[in-house]
């Protein structure tokens, strides 16, 4: 397997931060319908608070979380309900969010000139597109199938650790 196939779409920052948001995310899933402290978020995935509570904002704008507290929030759907989709929306409603700041006008209009410039390729700019929308709604579609109520499986103490007398024994006498 290549280094690639490790990443999402090809794109090492963007795997990491949605396997962030899922970690994320998955802590409120397997906690509902508790609510979750910031300071569990750092325990559990290492990263600074302020980082965290930027991203607990962002799950909250997407309607994925609802501040309990300050600094504690709880999961706003049913828990079988977040998917991946879920994860994989924030991180680009985080990047849209990141890219909003306005470019200075100067910029705008080399970049509307440039445009300009290309307009006999807005046919290949229009394939491009078709096909980006065509794989972006085929992984939204995938993603959708993954709820992160699987996670729940994994929660440590869920199951007893396999020993000697972990299984009864049958008799057959």
């Amino acid at each position: 397997m290549s280094t690639l196939d490790q990443y999402l779409l090809g794109d090492r920052a963007l795997y990491a931060r949605v396997c962030l948001v899922t970690e994320v995310l998955g802590k409120f899933v397997s906690s509902a319908p508790r609510a979750v402290g910031l300071a569990q978020l750092e325990k559990q995935t290492g990263k600074p608070a302020r980082e965290l509570l930027k991203l607990c904002t962002l799950l909250c704008s997407d309607g994925l979380l609802l501040q309990h507290q300050p600094r504690q929030w709880t999961l706003a759907c049913e828990a079988s309900s977040v998917t991946l989709e879920d994860a994989f929306r924030c991180v680009f409603t985080e990047q849209a969010a990141r890219a909003r700041p306005g470019r200075p006008k100067a910029e705008a209009n080399a970049a509307n000139a440039a445009n300009a410039a290309d307009m006999p390729r807005r046919d290949v700019d229009l394939l491009v597109m078709q096909a980006t929308m065509g794989i972006q709604q085929g992984v939204f579609k995938h993603l959708r199938q993954f709820s992160l109520d699987r996670l729940k499986v994994g929660t440590p103490g869920m199951f007893a650790p396999p020993g000697p007398n972990a299984w009864p024994r049958l008799s057959f006498s």
